[in-house]
């Protein structure tokens, strides 16, 4: 009886004591040309407003993920998506994942004023930290048909500008 009533608070004490540590520690590295790079973790991208984004691989069932839209983590990072089309046609934004995956989108695109694409950063899993083989986050494009753009084990968003002006002579 002691036992049981020991494994029920420690098990209370962990819940309560948030996402394990290496979710705690998972941070998107944000890049943007002319810029210092801005780091958020899971804990800052959990306080932005999030959406239950549901996806389904390969005929499974569908997994419910736990996500901000990405031109939100881009505000996020001081690269507000309206800023990304003063100016510039060229900027585009390249979620890079730890096993050399990408995926890029044009920033227009990704605008709700222009364009159709809708795509989310993830943080977890059907209420729990992203599994080690997605982790630490992952991008998902429910706009995509065949789901190409969506990555796992994404580190970093790049912004580039794809369409520098010319050297003034």
């Amino acid at each position: 009886m002691r036992a049981s009533t020991f494994m029920r608070l420690a098990t209370a004490a962990l819940y309560l004591s948030g996402p394990p540590l290496a979710a705690q520690r998972a941070s998107l590295r944000v890049e943007r040309d002319g810029r210092a790079p801005v780091v958020l973790t899971a804990e800052v991208l959990s306080r932005l407003a999030t959406d239950t984004v549901s996806k389904s691989s390969h005929g499974a069932p569908p997994v419910r993920y736990l996500a901000v839209r990405l031109v939100d983590v881009l505000a996020a990072a001081g690269s507000p998506i309206d800023s990304l089309r003063i100016g510039h046609a060229g900027w585009i934004i390249a979620a890079l994942a730890k096993d050399n995956y990408s995926a890029v989108f044009a920033a227009g695109e990704l605008d709700p004023k222009i364009g159709p694409t809708r795509a989310w950063i993830a943080f977890a899993r059907d209420g729990a930290p992203l599994a080690e083989n997605e982790a630490p986050f992952q991008v998902i494009v429910s706009t995509d048909k065949d789901g190409g753009r969506s990555a796992r084990m994404v580190t970093t968003l790049r912004i580039l500008d794809a369409l520098p002006a010319p050297a003034k002579p």
